[in-house]
């Protein structure tokens, strides 16, 4: 049996899942508010450290089932799951301090697909085997790609295979400026994975990735081409495997 709370704060709500240390459930929905001061009482070093994190008291509330109906990082801080919506990390004035509540907390990687160029037709004619594919974005200067994770975007700069590729900011939620996932994409055949304190500039990027020259033509349909990236006209192209 869990215990389920959830506290409002100015970016979004967080909430958070306690392990129950009564013998009985809650008798009614939401829980007994004496019995879920109790249950809280035992974190209180979370609360405190989530309250200093964010710069604002917050008040968490027992509730029958947690709201998951937007994405949320996941956290286990001892015995307590933890559920951070994204808005919230991303407006965060600082890094999150566990080592006094819960030393060890372990980050989640958060895996990002490179992006390198999309097109809205077949950039090939079907049935095409071997070849290369102009990628025009790397004919504009300095490369600028997009970085893609389920709920993250970011736009980052790469010279070209075997060089490191550099955020050019923060990550961040999409918006209506934010290109649209084209039916036709060539992607790096590697995602990029870069630990969360690190992407949201809490720790140095310790090790900048430095892509090799793998990629993927990826249709509409799900299947994928394999190729690889080398430089074409003065730019880049993906040449296709035959």
């Amino acid at each position: 049996m869990s215990l389920h709370f959830e506290a409002v704060a100015a970016h979004g709500t967080l909430r958070l899942t306690l392990p129950d240390p009564l013998p009985t459930p809650w008798p009614e929905p939401g829980g007994d508010p004496v019995d879920a001061a109790l249950a809280l009482a035992d974190h209180e070093p979370l609360l405190a450290a989530l309250e200093a994190w964010l710069q604002e008291a917050l008040d968490p509330a027992p509730v029958p089932r947690l709201d998951t109906s937007e994405p949320l990082l996941w956290l286990d801080v001892g015995a307590v799951r933890l559920g951070l919506p994204w808005p919230l990390l991303l407006a965060a004035p600082g890094p999150l301090l566990l080592d006094g509540v819960a030393p060890g907390v372990a980050w989640p990687e958060i895996a990002f697909d490179v992006e390198l160029a999309g097109f809205d037709t077949a950039p090939l004619p079907a049935g095409a085997s071997g070849g290369v594919l102009l990628l025009p974005t790397s004919l504009q200067g300095a490369w600028r790609v997009l970085l893609r994770h389920a709920t993250l975007v970011a736009d980052a700069e790469w010279p070209g295979p075997g060089t490191p590729l550099a955020l050019c900011g923060p990550p961040e939620l999409p918006t209506a400026q934010t290109p649209p996932r084209p039916p036709w994409r060539v992607v790096l055949a590697t995602p990029w994975c870069v630990p969360l304190p690190q992407l949201l500039g809490w720790q140095p990027l310790l090790a900048p990735p430095r892509p090799g020259s793998d990629a993927w033509l990826q249709p509409p349909d799900g299947s994928r081409q394999r190729g690889r990236i080398a430089p074409a006209l003065a730019g880049f192209g993906l040449w296709i495997d035959s």
